[in-house]
């Protein structure tokens, strides 16, 4: 059409809430808004600046050095917002995460935790955490208990 001679489309994103890393003892997860800011991709790479506290998610190829897997292969035609929260236990990557923080000492049926909200990237998909921005807290740990019959 001439009379649209100029004009370009607006894209519209809709708003998938704040990125946000939660880091235990024992696990690293991060929400599902961060999944979806970051197109779900299947595998990232983790990655920390000792010097200053920062965690960055980089999506990767499968093939890559230090591929984590990250979020199921979205099958085709699939929305980014059927994806899901991701939980990471590999110890390299809790340790190296959880290094940053000091986790308050709770009774066993609780967990000590940081959230921290994070940055995402919409050039190159990355994500960026502060550890100086993270917010203690504890919670109620979820599942079994040790010691307890399976029903």
């Amino acid at each position: 059409m001439t009379s649209l001679h100029g004009f370009q489309e607006i894209n519209i994103r809709k708003p998938a809430g704040k990125a946000v890393m939660t880091v235990t003892k024992t696990l690293v997860r991060f929400n599902k808004a961060t999944v979806v800011a970051m197109e779900c991709p299947e595998y990232v790479k983790i990655l920390v600046n000792t010097s200053t506290r920062q965690i960055a998610v980089e999506p990767c190829e499968a093939s890559d050095r230090n591929a984590v897997k990250f979020s199921r292969a979205k099958k085709q035609g699939e929305e980014a917002t059927k994806a899901s929260s991701v939980t990471v236990r590999e110890p390299s990557v809790v340790d190296a995460i959880a290094s940053f923080f000091d986790f308050a000492e709770v009774d066993e049926g609780h967990v000590a935790y940081q959230a921290i909200v994070g940055q995402v990237s919409s050039t190159d998909r990355v994500t960026v955490f502060a550890a100086e921005d993270a917010t203690a807290g504890v919670m109620k740990r979820r599942g079994r208990k040790k010691g307890q019959p399976v029903k």
